[in-house]
């Protein structure tokens, strides 16, 4: 990794100012529209949430013995009404191994992570099987995810309500609902503890420095507890193969825009392409993440949005391409993610969308 690799300069929303008052909402609006417009990416800071003891949980998670977590390998105890959507290792509730996938050059993934599924849910969270670690902490967990989505993305979504000049509400009162314990009617969004193993030089070399190549989310909106060890980069608009660290600032969410936003607006918001490079000093990095996704049945195209904004700018649906769905898209590329062989080096076409997934982009010389 170049030591000359640049620290971007990201956005960033102070959402404690978002109660005083529409002047003061409309500049937040106007900040936040440059992020979505510019890099995709932003920091959101006094959002509100306890955040103080998600590492801790996290890093408790991933040191359950290996016959605890074979228990609870992602894919083998999904719901019954969500088997159509065949989540598999990547993206059902438990864990995803290191080592699932194998990456460029024939290295094997050192990427390990825990799904939560259907946190705002209390009769399912009641009913499934969780590791020792998550059980003990399963209140905190759920409140910290709940809150993420019923308040801090609520307010988000106002903001880009104002942005799209639409009536407040309409994005999340129309799209990203949850109704308690009735999954296909709610947000499918979902939480992630990740931890990023050490590689070692030899890995290092055949990978291009990288743990997790670059890649777009499928969400709409992706956030990210800041991690102090620096990792996440993302690709400089406009370039190849251009890239730029995130700064850490503690406690704070870092927020990207996924596929799904980014169709939703006709690409006027960016679904900006990010990776995780290998730390220096042979560190592991953990994250906790939430994959936020509106309902199934919305349908991913400006037309649907009917946004006065859009329309001035002259957006609208491509007619060209077949009308998707949010859960239409999140099967497709999810079938992707749960390749167990991830070594393409081009982008990829998915239900006639370009997009990119996990490893690919860049080209590594060994």
């Amino acid at each position: 990794m170049s030591s000359s690799t640049p620290i971007v300069q990201l956005e960033e929303i102070d959402l404690s100012l978002f109660d005083e008052g529409p002047e003061v909402r409309q500049a937040l609006a106007e900040r936040l529209e440059k992020a979505l417009t510019d890099h995709g990416f932003f920091q959101l800071v006094n959002h509100g949430l306890v955040t103080d003891h998600l590492s801790s949980i996290g890093r408790q998670v991933f040191e359950e013995p290996d016959e605890v977590k074979a228990k609870h390998i992602a894919g083998q105890n999904d719901l019954p009404e969500e088997s159509y959507k065949q989540l598999g290792v990547v993206r059902g509730s438990g864990y995803k191994p290191r080592g699932y996938w194998t990456y460029i050059n024939d290295q094997k993934d050192r990427v390990e992570f825990f799904n939560l599924r259907h946190f705002a849910h209390p009769e399912y969270v009641k009913a499934a099987s969780y590791p020792p670690s998550v059980e003990k902490n399963l209140p905190e967990i759920t409140s910290y995810f709940n809150e993420l989505h019923n308040n801090v993305l609520r307010k988000l979504l106002s903001l880009i309500d104002i942005i799209l000049e639409l009536p407040d509400g309409t994005l999340y009162n129309n799209h990203f609902r949850v109704v308690e314990n009735n999954i296909k009617e709610s947000a499918t969004g979902y939480g992630r503890f990740l931890l990023y193993h050490e590689a070692d030089d030899s890995y290092n070399s055949k990978t291009g420095n990288t743990l997790l190549r670059g890649h777009t989310d499928a969400s709409a909106l992706t956030f990210i507890l800041s991690d102090p060890v620096q990792a996440l980069q993302i690709r400089l608009p406009d370039t190849e193969n251009i890239w730029g660290f995130v700064k850490h600032r503690q406690g704070a969410l870092v927020v990207n825009v996924g596929d799904a936003l980014q169709f939703w607006t006709g690409d006027y918001f960016r679904s900006s392409v990010h990776r995780v490079a290998s730390p220096p000093n042979h560190q592991k990095r953990s994250s906790t993440i939430y994959f936020c996704t509106p309902t199934s049945a919305t349908y991913l195209d400006p037309d649907s949005l009917n946004s006065p904004k859009l329309k001035r700018l002259g957006i609208y649906a491509d007619k060209s391409l077949q009308r998707i769905t949010q859960g239409e898209w999140d099967i497709a590329k999810g079938a992707f993610f749960n390749n167990t062989s991830s070594n393409q080096t081009k982008g990829i076409t998915i239900l006639g969308r370009k997009s990119l997934g996990s490893l690919i982009g860049e080209t590594v010389d060994a």
